[in-house]
C-alpha cells in the first residue's frame, strides 16, 4: 500500500514524543429507514463522537503530516478546531463524568475508573430527554449505571470487546464497525423530534489492535506501538466519516451540532509515572476538540482559547438553543464557538490520581493559563512549566519562579476553584506548600 500523508498547513506545534449482556445482532438493521425532513429548526440535533486516549496532535489538521485523518481534517475545515482543550482528569471514567454532567470529577462523584456515576449527577441526556429529545448512546460507557439514555445498547466488556473485537470466529468484527453500524441505524430512525447521540469508540486506547490494512500505511513509523496507534486513529477517522455521510444522507447535517473529542491523551515517552495517561502533562491531558454547526460555528477557524471538558455540557445546551441549568461547574462557551469572541477560560483546572494501587505516587491538582502550568502533588515537588517557551514541559521553573507574582496568582486561583467546587485536596496542598521553607 502506498503511504499517503495529509498535507495541511502547520497550525500549531505538534507534540510528537520520540459482554454483551444482550446478544449483538451484527448484520440486519434494526431501525427504520431515514426520513427526508429534519426536526423543527428551534431544536438542533447533537452528534457527539468520543474517542478514548486520542492525542491532540494525532489529527492532520493540527499539523501532523504523518497521520491520515481525512474526515477529521474535513470536519475541521467545515468547523472550528480548539487547539488548547484539556480534560478535567487524565483518565477514563472521571473525565467521562465531567463530559456528560458538566461537573468536575470530585463533584460528580467519580474520581477513579469503574465508579458508578451517582444518580444525583444528571447527564446531558437526562437534561434533554424531558425536552423531547431522542437520546441514544453507542459504545464504551465506563460509568456503570445504564439509565441515562433511553436507547443504550450494551456491548461486550462495556464496549471494549476483546482486543477491540466483538464476537467469535465468523461473527468476529472490529468494535468500531459494529458501534458505527448501530449508531447509523439510530440516525436513520423515522423521527419527529431532535436527537442527541453519543458514539463512543474505545480505540486508540490499548491494546494495540486494528485490522492489518490500516497498519500498512504506517510502516515508516519506527515505533511498533505508535504505528498501530496511528492506524487505530485512522480507523476512528474512517468511522467518523461514515457517521457524517449518514448525517448528510438523512438530510440532517444542516441542523446538527457535531463534536469530536477524546477523554484523554496518550503518553508514549514515560517520565516519572510509567503510564499512558494519569499525567497532567499535555501528552496525556490535552485532547482534540472539533466543532461543526453550519451557519452557527464559523468554518475553517482555529481557536487557541483555553477550554475544559467540564465546559461541554453547558456549551452544547446553549448551541442547541436549550436552557443551561443552574449548578453546573462548566461554563458556556457558545459565544466563542459562534465566533463572537476569542476569550476562553482564564484558568483551567485538573485533578489527577497517578495510580490507584500505588499510594506512593500520591495525588495531584493542576492549574494552568495561557502561559503557565502548575502541578502540585502530595508526594512530589511542585512543577511549573512555561507553555510557549517549553511546550514539551521539560524544564521545571518552580525553584526560580516560586516567589514571583505569577505563581502567587496561580495558587490563588487554585484556592478559589477549590472553594467553589468543594475540593478537599487543593487546600491541603496549598497549606503544605506554605509550611515548606522557601
Amino acid at each position: 500500500m502506498t503511504i499517503k500523508k495529509t498535507r495541511r498547513g502547520t497550525v500549531g506545534q505538534v507534540l510528537m514524543l520520540p459482554v454483551l449482556s444482550v446478544v449483538l445482532i451484527l448484520s440486519e438493521p434494526t431501525f427504520a429507514a431515514p426520513v427526508e425532513t429534519a426536526p423543527a429548526p428551534n431544536s438542533s440535533n447533537i452528534l457527539y463522537i468520543l474517542a478514548d486516549q486520542y492525542r491532540y496532535d494525532c489529527v492532520g489538521a493540527t499539523g501532523n503530516n504523518d497521520i491520515y485523518t481525512p474526515n477529521l481534517d474535513q470536519l475541521a475545515r467545515d468547523g472550528t478546531l480548539l487547539s488548547r482543550f484539556y480534560v478535567t482528569q487524565p483518565v477514563c471514567s472521571p473525565t467521562r463524568a465531567s463530559i456528560f454532567t458538566g461537573l468536575y470529577p470530585h463533584s460528580a462523584g467519580v474520581s477513579e475508573n469503574n465508579v458508578a456515576l451517582p444518580t444525583a449527577s444528571k447527564t446531558l441526556a437526562e437534561m434533554l430527554t424531558p425536552q423531547d429529545y431522542d437520546c441514544g448512546y453507542f459504545g464504551k460507557w465506563h460509568l456503570v449505571r445504564r439509565d441515562a439514555f433511553p436507547t443504550f445498547p450494551e456491548y461486550p466488556n462495556d464496549g471494549r470487546g476483546k482486543d477491540h473485537y466483538f464476537g467469535e470466529a465468523a461473527n468476529r468484527r472490529y468494535s468500531v464497525d459494529v458501534i458505527t453500524d448501530d449508531a447509523i441505524q439510530f440516525l436513520r430512525r423515522s423521527r419527529s423530534k431532535p436527537f442527541y447521540m453519543c458514539v463512543s469508540y474505545y480505540p486508540p486506547h490499548p491494546p494495540f489492535s486494528v485490522p492489518a490494512q490500516y497498519v500498512e500505511r504506517y510502516q515508516h513509523i519506527p515505533d511498533k506501538d505508535m504505528r498501530v496507534y496511528y492506524a487505530m486513529c485512522t480507523k476512528v477517522d474512517e468511522a467518523t466519516g461514515r457517521l457524517l455521510k449518514a448525517l448528510d444522507e438523512a438530510r440532517l447535517a444542516d441542523n446538527t451540532l457535531v463534536m469530536f473529542n477524546s477523554e484523554h491523551g496518550h503518553n508514549f515517552n514515560y517520565r516519572w509515572n510509567h503510564h499512558y495517561k494519569r499525567l497532567c502533562y499535555d501528552t496525556s491531558a490535552r485532547v482534540p476538540l472539533i466543532v461543526r454547526m453550519p451557519g452557527v460555528v464559523p468554518a475553517g477557524r482555529r481557536s487557541d482559547a483555553l477550554l475544559s471538558s467540564v465546559d461541554l455540557v453547558p456549551t452544547m445546551l446553549s448551541l442547541a438553543r436549550k436552557p443551561v441549568p443552574s449548578g453546573l461547574q462548566g461554563r458556556d462557551f457558545s459565544a466563542l464557538l459562534r465566533g463572537e469572541t476569542d476569550q476562553g477560560l482564564e484558568y483551567a483546572f485538573m485533578e489527577n490520581v497517578p495510580f490507584p494501587f500505588a499510594p506512593e505516587k500520591g495525588e495531584e491538582r493542576c492549574v494552568l493559563n495561557g502561559q503557565w502550568k502548575l502541578i502540585l502533588s502530595t508526594k512530589r515537588p511542585p512543577e511549573l512549566y512555561e507553555y510557549k517557551l517549553d511546550p514539551q514541559e521539560i524544564r521545571n521553573r518552580w525553584d526560580e519562579m516560586k516567589n514571583k507574582p505569577v505563581v502567587a496568582e496561580l495558587l490563588r486561583q487554585l484556592q478559589t476553584w477549590a472553594t467553589e467546587t468543594h475540593d478537599r485536596l487543593a487546600p491541603r496542598l496549598l497549606k503544605d506548600l506554605q509550611a515548606t521553607p522557601a
